[in-house]
């Protein structure tokens, strides 16, 4: 076998495997996080407003682990050692909610709220951004898209959203059991993972240098950052905020609980259907048009989909919208990776993304969630939608101003590179 033709096997090796990894990994976290709000109302009985203390809490806690786990990305390398801890972390997920997590939300409201986003900050929050974050670098190394190996979360977030929403009307516990079953086969996944290559191909994606402190607090000094900034705050804030307690606004438009619950589950994994799609082409209109334009792409979209459900009265019309999610997630996720790739130094690139873009993301899930929870409460789902969708609107024309609209550099390949 000549030196392209084992360079080829060992690329669809490891795009296999890093697929069937994240493949998993959705399919664990959303198991639990697919009903979470359903979960937190209807057998804990918050209300409305100590759900979005719940949420608030939740983006508290990853805003402070997310940076470490970021930090900690920039520094490892090709090291595995942070994918262990968080398949561990994630594996006791349903001992976690029985034992602890549910008797301490009905007996001590706050130290369960405290405690709980300790945890899923830890194992799903934190652990989601920084398995993606892994993902991009592994698949860097190998000349692979992100966008096409990600889609495989989104089969993984299919398989999941068809079957929560019926499993939880059976024991919501079930769910969370199947979410330790999937971290034990994710912790299967990485022990068995092996990531290597020679030193030309690691030296283009990881950068000989360690990153430092020094390294990260740099970056606010920088206009780039800010201009970036800016973007999360306006548009994706109100994208994940928004989503909380979306399925709680879906379920008003069917005549019981337990449909909606079902319906919601089904057209889920339906957007999730076209998240896959859209995960296969949406890196080759990014590379050509700029990652820029895939970030305002987004924009557009969301903007659009939340004021129409701020507008629209009937089941079917909600359901087509909801699908849009899927094109909203692919063109985002692919945009931010392509666009910290071009515009920021690789030392710094998990930092990057956990900080500058997750971390900051969940600051707005602290400081909106409580008052989105408010607005629901005193306006409506309705009003309330049709408003973040016309403040999305706004920071993404001006983000059109303040974006860097560099394209995509040349890929690297590995053909020395060996799984």
């Amino acid at each position: 076998m000549n030196k392209s033709d084992s360079a080829e096997k060992n690329r669809r090796k490891i795009y296999i495997t890093l697929s069937l990894f994240i493949l998993v990994y959705f399919f664990s976290w959303k198991a639990t996080l697919d009903t979470y709000s359903f979960w937190l109302s209807e057998k804990i009985g918050l209300d409305g407003v100590a759900i979005g203390i719940v949420f608030a809490a939740n983006g508290f806690c990853a805003v402070l682990i997310k940076p470490v786990y970021g930090f900690l990305i920039d520094r490892l390398g090709l090291r595995k050692d942070l994918l262990f801890f968080i398949s561990l972390i994630s594996i006791t997920v349903f001992p976690f909610f029985f034992y602890i997590y549910k008797p301490l939300l009905q007996s001590a409201l706050y130290a369960g709220i405290a405690l709980g986003g300790i945890f899923l900050s830890m194992g799903y929050y934190a652990g989601c951004a920084a398995a993606e974050s892994y993902l991009d670098r592994f698949g860097r190394l190998f000349d692979l898209e992100f966008g096409q190996i990600r889609m495989w979360g989104a089969i993984g977030s299919v398989f999941s959203a068809a079957s929560t929403g019926y499993i939880f009307n059976i024991n919501p516990m079930i769910n969370f059991g199947l979410s330790s079953a999937g971290a034990l086969i994710i912790l299967i996944i990485v022990f068995t993972m092996k990531i290597e290559v020679n030193e030309e191909v690691k030296n283009r994606i990881i950068a000989k240098d360690k990153a430092t402190i020094y390294d990260i607090i740099a970056l606010f000094s920088t206009r780039n950052f800010w201009t970036f900034v800016l973007y999360v705050c306006g548009v994706v804030w109100i994208i994940f905020v928004a989503e909380q307690q979306y399925p709680r606004f879906f379920i008003t438009f069917y005549a019981s609980k337990e449909i909606g619950h079902q319906m919601f589950g089904y057209l889920g994994a339906a957007s999730l259907g076209v998240e896959f799609l859209f995960m296969m082409i949406a890196p080759g209109i990014v590379n050509r048009l700029g990652p820029k334009t895939g970030l305002l792409i987004t924009g557009f979209v969301v903007a659009a989909r939340f004021i129409g459900s701020g507008l629209v009265t009937s089941a079917i019309t909600i359901g087509i919208i909801k699908l849009s999610w899927g094109i909203e997630m692919s063109f985002l996720l692919v945009s931010i990776f392509k666009y910290l790739e071009i515009n920021f130094d690789k030392k710094v690139n998990g930092s990057m993304y956990l900080l500058g873009y997750q971390s900051v993301n969940y600051i707005g899930t602290v400081i909106l969630s409580p008052l989105s929870g408010y607005l629901y409460e005193r306006l409506g789902f309705s009003h309330t939608y049709f408003m973040m969708g016309c403040t999305v609107l706004f920071f993404t024309i001006i983000s059109a101003f303040l974006l860097q609209n560099n394209k995509r550099t040349e890929p690297v390949i590995a053909e020395n590179a060996h799984a």
